[in-house]
């Protein structure tokens, strides 16, 4: 099939770039086992044959991003696989049929009754909580928004998906067009301003050129004067996921709202920058189940390592990760009174959860 431009550019500056030095190799198990990205961009460059096997190769990738932030030279390998699987759903070399129950989570939150919002009068800023944090922390989520509303009444809430799946899984054009509709709609409602706490709504909304102002509420809580429940742990190690991982100023709210909570911080040898995928990365835990448990089973290891839960803030990592370590979200640590580090919430209660948060929230 044919290479896109934005492919063939994307292989070439990799080609160019890549001293073929490993050190991405090393941290990942997909590409010691693909090849370095100056082979497989070399590779692809010189046949579009070789370009089909690959796009349907990457599904193995879990587009974590670590192999670009380690680069040396900025040869930025991340974005051939994500050009990879565009170009496999574009000439449909890879059937995504695995990943139904991805696809369908994300249309659900799209739909009554999942969908819904609230804008009060005059309301220029809006929450979005995204659709796993309600799922998981109903409490926590209901809480923040309290929080927002005492800081500034006019504060709505948007309850949709962002259509970060489609995006994941090389759906393109179906993303672009969801999102695009979503965020035209709030932009014809007068909204200016989103607050974010899921980390891949954040990172979805913020590539997508618009007029709005993409904010954590993690930064927004650092300056919301609340007064924190007191703490089920008094230490902890923190999971930064995959996608902030250039959000230098999430990472340090984050810590400093655990800290100014009384909790002590000890810290993984993989973060911020380089942190660790929690192993549900591009949705691999539907097509190699092995790869994404590599990555979960590394990120535990560290955290065992210095002996303490976890805290992340990523509903999605605390799912992945919670079942096999203690793991809590910081919103949950900072707003919700507990005695112990709950295990994630199982099907069907995350459905249950969220239609509680609709209906009783707004």
């Amino acid at each position: 099939m044919p290479v896109s431009k934005q492919m063939r550019k994307a292989l070439q500056h990799t080609a160019d770039e890549c001293i073929d030095c490993g050190k991405c190799m090393a941290y990942c198990r997909f590409l010691a086992e693909s090849g370095s990205p100056l082979s497989i961009a070399l590779n692809a460059l010189s046949d579009d044959e070789t370009v089909d096997d690959l796009s349907q190769r990457t599904y193995d990738c879990s587009s974590c991003g670590l192999c670009s932030a380690v680069c040396p030279v900025k040869a930025e390998p991340a974005d051939i696989f994500t050009q990879l699987r565009y170009h496999a759903q574009a000439n449909g070399t890879f059937k995504l049929e695995k990943y139904a129950p991805l696809l369908s989570y994300e249309r659900l939150g799209q739909r009554f009754p999942f969908k819904a919002e609230s804008l009060p009068e005059g309301c220029t800023t809006v929450f979005f909580p995204g659709c796993t944090l309600p799922a998981m922390f109903p409490d926590a989520t209901r809480i923040a928004f309290k929080i927002l509303k005492l800081k500034d009444p006019r504060t709505g809430i948007v309850l949709n998906c962002c259509s970060k799946p489609s995006k994941m899984l090389g759906l393109k054009s179906k993303h672009e067009e969801n999102l695009s509709t979503l965020v035209h709609t709030l932009e014809r409602k007068g909204i200016k301003k989103i607050l974010t706490a899921c980390p891949n709504c954040h990172a979805t909304f913020k590539q997508f050129e618009s007029r709005l102002e993409i904010v954590s509420i993690y930064e927004k809580l650092k300056y919301a004067n609340f007064i924190p429940v007191t703490p089920a742990v008094k230490e902890v190690t923190i999971h930064d996921p995959c996608v902030t991982r250039s959000e230098s100023n999430i990472h340090k709210a984050v810590r400093d709202l655990l800290k100014s909570a009384g909790i002590r911080v000890s810290e993984m040898k993989h973060n911020r920058t380089e942190t660790l995928c929690c192993g549900e990365g591009g949705g691999t835990n539907f097509h190699n189940k092995a790869y994404a448990m590599y990555w979960s089973r590394k990120r535990i290891n560290e955290a065992q390592r210095i002996g303490v839960p976890m805290v992340t803030y990523c509903a999605g990592c605390v799912n992945f990760l919670g079942g096999n370590h203690p793991t809590a979200h910081v919103l949950d640590i900072l707003l919700v009174k507990r005695k112990t580090i709950p295990k994630p919430v199982a099907f069907p209660f995350n459905y249950l959860n969220r239609l509680i948060f609709r209906f009783t929230a707004l």
